[in-house]
């Protein structure tokens, strides 16, 4: 896969997981209780794809030391900390009363932040990168023995 098409994936998998994430939050906000569980598995599902092409992408760069070193232990605990909404989520569908709303909508303050700073250093990081060079053929790099 080219450079190009990782780009395109990346950004394209991150705009719509962006979107869907307002779609949650909607979602939620009008008691949608079926779309909104049905947007956060969408969500969850866009969100691996990024995170994927993210890594795949990564690999092609060199990062700033700074940025690279906010970034990742943020992108790593948002990541992580996903776990969060959707089992207190899980727990307030099965058991709903204000003690669980409140968990999830905790939980979810605190993992939006880390999206949201996580995406925030991601840009940074993004801005600063220079592309590692290309290497070159293996059969351009060594001889062929005869």
């Amino acid at each position: 896969m080219t450079t190009a098409q990782l780009q395109i994936g990346f950004f394209s998998s991150l705009v719509v997981s962006v979107l869907l994430l307002g779609g949650v939050l909607l979602t939620a906000k009008l008691h949608r209780v079926k779309a909104h569980i049905t947007t956060v598995c969408v969500m969850v599902v866009t969100l691996v794809i990024t995170i994927v092409c993210a890594e795949l992408l990564g690999q092609r760069y060199t990062y700033e030391d700074l940025s690279y070193w906010i970034h990742l232990p943020l992108a790593i605990s948002a990541t992580l900390t996903l776990a969060a909404p959707l089992l207190t989520g899980f727990r307030h569908w099965k058991g709903p009363s204000a003690q669980t709303l409140k968990a999830h909508k905790v939980s979810v303050g605190v993992w939006v932040s880390l999206v949201l700073l996580a995406l925030g250093t991601g840009i940074w990081m993004f801005v600063g990168a220079t592309p590692k060079a290309a290497p070159a053929d293996a059969t351009e790099q060594a001889p062929r023995a005869e």
